[in-house]
């Protein structure tokens, strides 16, 4: 594997590791409940993660992986879904699981000269696919820090 590639592989492989550990004490209600001073619940914020692979994905070979459904309620900007109506912590841990095999089949297939290419579709934000990934990264440690923050807020004792 390229060795920039295999930077990103790592930490996409990282982030799993602390979505895993963040959201491993969650069930039931947990997933829904919405703790004050938090935008979103732990669900969305797990399906926005899945949603957003899939978009990052796009930008890196162009095939388009994400329920028609998913755009409305994981979108960025998208508003607050009811947290009952999102589909379950189950769908959406499969998704990230697919994402995360699409992501490192590219990345395991990819060059250099790939990562320094342009996105598939134009986009003002990134130049290169390596960027992308720069920005999934920041992404999911982002979101990964809502789901710690979350974890915390409903009472789970600290994890690091």
């Amino acid at each position: 594997m390229d060795p920039m590639a295999k930077a990103f592989w790592l930490g996409l492989e990282r982030s799993d590791m602390f979505i895993d550990t963040f959201t491993s004490r969650l069930s039931g209600d947990d997933w829904t409940a919405l703790p004050p001073d938090l935008p979103n619940c732990a669900l969305w914020t797990l399906g926005h993660l899945a949603y957003h692979r899939g978009l990052f994905l796009y930008l890196l070979n162009g095939q388009r992986t994400w329920d028609e459904r998913w755009p409305a309620l994981f979108g960025l900007g998208c508003p607050p879904a009811e947290c009952d109506q999102l589909p379950g912590a189950d769908e959406c841990r499969a998704v990230l699981a697919e994402r995360r095999q699409d992501l490192t089949a590219w990345l395991e297939k990819a060059t250099t000269a790939m990562l320094k290419s342009p996105p598939v579709e134009s986009s003002r934000f990134f130049a290169t696919k390596a960027e992308v990934l720069v920005h999934l990264s920041h992404h999911e440690a982002h979101h990964t820090g809502c789901l710690s923050m979350a974890s915390r807020l409903l009472g789970r004792d600290r994890v690091i």
